[in-house]
């Protein structure tokens, strides 16, 4: 199965990514607008930390159609991740609208479905 970073800007400028890479969500911004085909739909915009060798990057990402969006202990100075994980469940049969699987495993902060994901900024 190939990741889903695979061919993006962050596998091209952090050759060696791995998700747990992926350490702390350090803004995250849920609202309604438009999709390409002008129907509404609810997006999130999640900037992540990321800590790769001895460097602290900002990896900002935006979710598309996102639904069964679940947030548990969430809102703490800080929103540590200790499993986090995207799965392409297209293959599965699943709908549309959840094509994507995002959560963090290991403590459940967060959870939910999305039917796209790109990533916006690398810094």
């Amino acid at each position: 199965m190939k990741e889903w970073y695979k061919g993006t800007e962050l596998e091209k400028k952090i050759p060696n990514f791995k998700l747990t890479n992926v350490k702390y969500i350090t803004d995250f911004h849920y609202y309604i607008g438009y999709n390409s085909y002008y129907d509404q739909v609810s997006f999130l915009e999640i900037d992540f930390l990321l800590e790769v060798d001895t460097r602290k990057i900002t990896l900002k990402m935006k979710f598309s159609d996102v639904s069964s969006l679940d947030l548990l202990g969430f809102g703490n100075n800080y929103n540590q991740l200790m499993g986090f994980r995207i799965i392409d469940l297209s293959n599965n049969g699943f709908e549309k609208n959840k094509k994507y699987l995002v959560e963090d495993y290991e403590n459940n902060i967060i959870k939910f479905y999305c039917a796209g994901l790109e990533v916006l900024s690398l810094d």
